[in-house]
């Protein structure tokens, strides 16, 4: 290493030693609380979701029930069951 580059290497750990930069703390961001959705139990298991469909569960009759639009407010309080948007029944 050259001898300017030793230099500025060693001003910058003297300066950053002597508190002439100091590291400061962003505020957190507060985001707003999650929305919590409850599914209705005969609805069965969740089996995945389509990108361009929604959510969709499966009961034990086999019947598919797809959810597009989860109803929540701003606040992250549920507004309302979820809306079915399909329903695939089996025979």
């Amino acid at each position: 290493m050259n001898s300017k580059r030793i230099a500025a290497l060693v001003t910058l750990v003297l300066v950053s030693a002597s508190g002439g930069y100091q590291l400061k703390a962003h505020a957190q961001q507060d985001f707003p609380p999650p929305c919590s959705v409850v599914i209705p139990a005969e609805w069965g298991n969740y089996r995945g979701s389509v990108v361009e469909s929604g959510l969709v569960f499966e009961d034990k009759n086999g019947t598919l029930r797809i959810i597009q639009q989860l109803p929540c407010t701003l606040d992250g309080s549920p507004n309302g069951p979820p809306r079915v948007i399909a329903e695939i029944r089996r025979r």
